[in-house]
């Protein structure tokens, strides 16, 4: 069988949870407890602000108590209803079902002719939401389901990248979003989105038709279990841009990538004269051949020297910008997807390892903590850090 050593500790079965439920479901209860993205604290702004969203194939919701965001799972310990049912809101919980309600606690204080029907008061009945853990990184909201083997903080778990997303998630308004389902598997999608040896296939017409990259001319980084491609080939531009971030003098130059850990993307990019944006992209799983894709867009929080003129016609030109930025993301976005949904059809032929060339060396660095994530727990730490 040919081999390559940029892949060469990838397990032969290592395509069997994009196609084997049994397989898919105990990799979403190991993902379970690895810090995953969730959403913006500008969505919970305000007291009793709460969104709904998914944490290793599971209904969550966070919510904001005060000057605390707390996450629970998204479920009634009743019966079972999901006790959010629309993407976001402002409310106490309440179920909509049997109007069971809970605290910021996720204790259920309210029960409906609870001596009668249970013989009992609420405080007795002892009926408690699961909870997830929440830390934030600048405006950006982790979550884990608790698991008493997994001691890792939030900036232990993201090392170098921690004050590089805290500098980066900062936003003056709304981003832009894109979300659809696409019937493939989230890691696949997000192999993809790792993969600098794919560009001039599927993407002719939108990244370029020129010629591959030359992997002597861009730099990869490790950072614990995430990885990153800039365009800039000093071994130090991670270290260094960790450090100027967190004093608040990072400026943009050049394009640059970060992979989050099992599911988040990062990338700062130039659209023109100077504009630079922020990009976050994440494949949340649904099932075996099914993910949700999320994708947000918006201006970069760093300063740049932009020219008087261009100054000038900031407002006229942005709001055409935008739309530009908009449309070309989601064109190169479905690009990729397209290529991920033929890949699901094959999915259950896949009884291989792949090729890995150096242009895809990430997709081996993300299996290697893929792999590690997998056997937390058995006979290991359960912290998914390398």
């Amino acid at each position: 069988m040919p081999s390559s050593k940029f892949g060469a500790h990838i397990p032969a079965d290592w395509a069997r949870p994009l196609t084997d439920p049994q397989a898919f479901a105990r990799e979403q209860n190991k993902l379970a407890h690895v810090w995953t993205f969730l959403g913006f604290e500008r969505d919970v702004a305000r007291d009793g602000d709460w969104f709904r969203t998914t944490l290793a194939a599971r209904s969550v919701f966070v919510q904001r108590f005060g000057s605390e965001l707390k996450g629970f799972e998204n479920r009634c310990m009743h019966r079972f209803y999901p006790l959010r049912t629309s993407d976001k809101g402002n409310g106490p919980i309440i179920c909509g079902f049997h109007h069971w309600r809970y605290n910021e606690e996720g204790q259920a204080i309210g029960i409906p002719m609870c001596a009668d029907v249970f013989e009992m008061t609420p405080r007795e009945v002892n009926a408690r939401l699961n909870r997830i853990e929440i830390a934030t990184c600048g405006s950006l909201i982790f979550g884990r389901f608790p698991e008493s083997r997994t001691t890792e903080t939030l900036e232990q778990f993201l090392g170098e990248g921690f004050p590089i997303f805290a500098a980066m998630s900062r936003m003056s308004g709304a981003p832009q979003s894109i979300i659809r389902e696409v019937e493939a598997n989230w890691r696949t999608c997000f192999q993809t989105s790792i993969d600098d040896y794919h560009i001039v296939a599927v993407h002719p017409a939108t990244l370029g038709k020129d010629g591959y990259l030359k992997r002597k001319e861009i730099g990869y980084f490790r950072f614990g279990v995430h990885n990153a491609h800039f365009d800039a080939t000093d071994p130090r531009a991670l270290s260094a841009m960790a450090e100027s971030c967190r004093n608040g003098t990072w400026r943009p130059s050049d394009y640059r990538i970060f992979h989050v850990f099992p599911s988040l993307a990062v990338s700062i990019f130039c659209a023109y004269a100077q504009y630079w944006y922020i990009h976050l992209l994440q494949f949340s799983p649904i099932s075996p051949n099914r993910s949700l894709m999320r994708a947000w867009i918006y201006p970069s929080p760093f300063p740049v020297a932009h020219a008087r003129h261009v100054k000038w016609t900031w407002p006229f030109t942005h709001p055409w910008r935008e739309r530009a930025v908009r449309y070309y993301l989601n064109r190169v976005l479905r690009e990729d997807t397209d290529v991920c949904e033929q890949l699901q059809t094959v999915a259950h032929q896949v009884q291989e390892p792949p090729l890995i060339g150096a242009l895809e060396q990430r997709i081996g660095w993300f299996e290697e903590s893929y792999a590690r994530a997998m056997s937390a727990g058995d006979g290991e730490g359960a912290d998914a850090g390398l």
